[in-house]
């Protein structure tokens, strides 16, 4: 196959992972301007190169013709999570939403595999708009805690290394930190609401200075700039005792003064 066809097959996949990686990033984003707590911590996204789908082709048997019938992980995205249930709201997620359409799903985490992989995998269908017109592009969906991310990234360059036959003892070595990973997650998952609360509480507070200092940073165009400087100084004194709740009420404080301000600029 010519490389200028493979460019042409390839472009759809391109255009979806790029979307659909837009699009789990702002999930993220919207959960964390509301000051909650999003549980999809990283998005990443690929398209295989063509001789990884080629490589990959050649050990199913699949001929080159038949790759986009035949090969569902061409396009990929991978979300990362910061603990094991979180995964399954991620899942439940994905499939209620109607701009992709679950076509199978795979729980490698309640059945890890016999190497210690563990993930849940969903295939998706994606629509896509091309100047040739619309494509349905399956995406496959990888869905981990970081540990598990960590564990598989180390897995893929040892199957590379070793062309596909790693060694006895370097597997068990795998299944090992695989279990240790596991004890990990385990661990992480009984201080689980504990450690939400300390990002929200966190999240929450970014929330409030950051709207603070947009409002400060306006006031600057409509008021007298000693006045400006004073409310400066009084925003870092209360931003130094580290209280929420006074950042708080000096917020509402600060955007009532702005509203007046806003006010007399109409008059």
């Amino acid at each position: 196959m010519e490389i200028q066809m493979w460019k042409e097959i390839l472009t759809p996949y391109d255009l979806a992972v790029e979307e659909l990686q837009i699009k789990f990033n702002h999930i993220i984003k919207e959960y964390r301007q509301a000051g909650v707590y999003s549980p999809i911590e990283q998005v990443l996204g690929r398209v295989k190169s063509i001789s990884s789908i080629i490589e990959k082709a050649q050990r199913r048997g699949i001929e080159i013709d038949k790759i986009q019938e035949k090969l569902f992980d061409i396009a990929g995205i991978r979300l990362i999570c910061q603990f094991t249930e979180d995964i399954y709201t991620v899942v439940k997620l994905i499939k209620k939403r109607k701009d992709m359409t679950v076509i199978s799903e795979k729980d490698y985490i309640k059945n890890i595999k016999d190497s210690g992989y563990r993930s849940y995998h969903l295939i998706v269908h994606y629509e896509v708009e091309t100047v040739k017109g619309t494509a349905i592009i399956p995406v496959e969906i990888q869905i981990r805690t970081l540990g598990m991310n960590f564990w598989a990234i180390i897995e893929h360059s040892l199957q590379y290394k070793y062309n596909g036959e790693i060694p006895a003892h370097v597997k068990e070595r795998l299944n090992a930190a695989s279990d240790a990973l596991i004890t990990l997650d385990n661990e992480m998952s009984s201080i689980h609401d504990e450690i939400i609360n300390s990002q929200t509480y966190f999240m929450v507070k970014a929330n409030i200075v950051s709207d603070i200092l947009s409002t400060i940073q306006n006031l600057y165009k409509v008021a007298n700039k000693q006045v400006v400087i004073k409310i400066q100084d009084e925003f870092y004194e209360i931003f130094e005792k580290g209280d929420v709740n006074e950042l708080s009420r000096f917020s509402r404080q600060l955007d009532i003064i702005a509203e007046d301000y806003r006010a007399q600029s109409v008059q």
